[in-house]
């Protein structure tokens, strides 16, 4: 989903994140896998159906978006980017598209569909190595960082149709993704004024300061608060300009 935040004043330098930009995201990324699949293939047909944080989207629109994602990552491996089926509207139009020719699918194709492409790109990337560069959109691109940032959306879709967890879990998962969105968030352009402080996050905007929670922060860096289970943490994610 889109992000339309406006923009900030340059972000304030975080170690942490810097530190993320040359960790191996492999553990991370499996752990989401693991999590996701151990989900997914537990659910009944009511569960399919149910509705996610998308909007829009049941359970099954978001494992087929998924796919999508993996027919994308598989393109970046094979160089064949250019092969891609095109979609009127960019990235949105694309994300549409690959939802709307998996409706008619059951959910259990659906499911093998995603663990069949996901596997196939996790086992390239295995044998490529973590130092390589892939083909992306972007041009020429580190493969570790990628895969940060698929880790990322895996677990911001996770969230979107409630994968449960241990706090544990939580808090560990939290932490690398605090990090890691705000270096996304620098590298895409999105200026965010941000310092991070043990479970904390103090962010300025537009001259105020604002101590978030990293559940909080994460909805802001997502630009999700329909996230958030706190009425009252969604509505000061949209005072800040979250469109979710």
């Amino acid at each position: 989903m889109p992000n339309n935040r406006p923009s900030r004043r340059p972000a304030t330098p975080n170690p942490s994140a810097v530190e993320t930009r040359r960790a191996n995201p492999f553990p991370a990324y499996d752990r989401e896998i693991r999590r996701l699949r151990a989900h997914l293939r537990g659910l009944d047909e009511r569960g399919w159906s149910a509705r996610s944080h998308c909007r829009g989207w049941s359970v099954k629109d978001v494992v087929a978006h998924l796919s999508t994602d993996e027919v994308y990552d598989q393109a970046c491996l094979d160089e064949t980017l250019d092969r891609l089926p095109a979609a009127s509207g960019g990235l949105t139009g694309w994300n549409a598209r690959g939802v709307r020719v998996r409706r008619a699918m059951p959910p259990l194709e659906v499911l093998q569909e995603w663990e069949a492409r996901q596997e196939r790109v996790r086992r390239a990337w295995g044998a490529l190595g973590l130092n390589a560069r892939i083909q992306t959109s972007v041009g020429p691109y580190p493969l570790r960082l990628e895969i940060w940032h698929l880790a990322r959306e895996y677990a911001i879709h996770a969230d979107d149709i409630e994968v449960p967890m241990t706090a544990r879990e939580r808090q560990a998962q939290l932490r690398w993704r605090v990090a890691f969105g705000l270096f996304a968030a620098h590298e895409e352009g999105e200026a965010i004024d941000a310092e991070v402080e043990h479970d904390r996050v103090r962010l300025r905007h537009d001259g105020r300061q604002y101590d978030l929670d990293f559940e909080t922060f994460i909805a802001y860096l997502t630009n999700r608060p329909q996230q958030l289970k706190d009425p009252a943490g969604r509505r000061l994610l949209r005072q800040l300009g979250a469109t979710g």
